[in-house]
């Protein structure tokens, strides 16, 4: 007699499987090799980062709250990884203001914001000092003149950004990374004429719109990447085909 005829196994329904719980995704802390990222901080969103870990915080708010004082922005704590400063409020830092990050201070970003009108305006003063490691500088200026006339200064190779957005924001201000990276942005009627942008030996790009004068009469030396419709009004020769492309 031939083989039996095997029967086909019977199908078996597959195990379910329980679906995976979801859990919000647990930021991390800054650590020493991760600090903190400033380079977004703008005046609409600061709140965001005033209580936040890791970062070294000074506020002045309201009118005149910080008008001809001394910033001192060292930070000498291990578990500090950024420095911002605020101000906020017509004139809050205005004046005779300095805001000055010395040697002795430990390598880390360092944002200030100036919002509303003059609120970093006059004889208002950045320096940051060689650091053993290059750090990002970022200013942010908001509101009409808020930065008009100061002049915002890094050393070694440090990166300045400048942000400058209102009518005469950052009119007749001065920037200067001699040795780093320096970038600039400038949206509104003046916002930055007169302006002098400096990266001697680093990449300079410049960004100016084309709101009335926005760029008008400024210096990007020795010579910057620009797009904008406004940039076309900077002094001859700042903006140059041979300027360096960004990578």
């Amino acid at each position: 007699a031939g083989a039996p005829t095997p029967s086909p196994p019977t199908p078996q329904p597959p195990t379910p499987v329980p679906a995976p719980t979801l859990q919000p995704p647990t930021p991390s802390p800054p650590t020493p090799n991760n600090p903190v990222d400033l380079s977004s901080v703008t005046c609409a969103n600061y709140g965001q980062y005033v209580n936040q870990a890791g970062i070294q915080v000074t506020t002045r708010i309201g009118k005149d709250a910080g008008k001809d004082e001394t910033f001192l922005l060292d930070v000498l704590d291990d578990n500090t990884l950024g420095a911002l400063v605020v101000c906020d409020g017509e004139a809050s830092c205005s004046g005779n203001v300095d805001f000055t990050m010395t040697a002795a201070s430990k390598a880390v970003p360092v944002a200030i914001v100036c919002c509303k009108k003059d609120a970093c305006k006059g004889n208002i003063g950045l320096t940051v000092a060689d650091l053993a490691t290059p750090i990002d500088v970022n200013v942010h200026c908001s509101g009409e003149s808020s930065c008009e006339d100061a002049v915002w200064t890094v050393a070694g190779d440090h990166k300045l950004d400048g942000y400058c957005v209102g009518e005469t924001a950052c009119k007749a201000s001065r920037w200067s990374a001699p040795q780093g990276e320096a970038n600039g942005y400038c949206s509104g009627e003046s916002a930055c004429e007169d302006s002098r942008w400096t990266a001697t030996e680093g990449r300079l790009t410049m960004f100016c719109d084309s709101t009335e004068d926005t760029c008008d009469d400024a210096v990007f030396d020795p010579y910057a990447l620009c797009s904008g419709g406004g940039a076309s009004n900077a002094r001859p020769g700042s903006c140059d085909a041979g300027a360096p492309t960004p990578s």
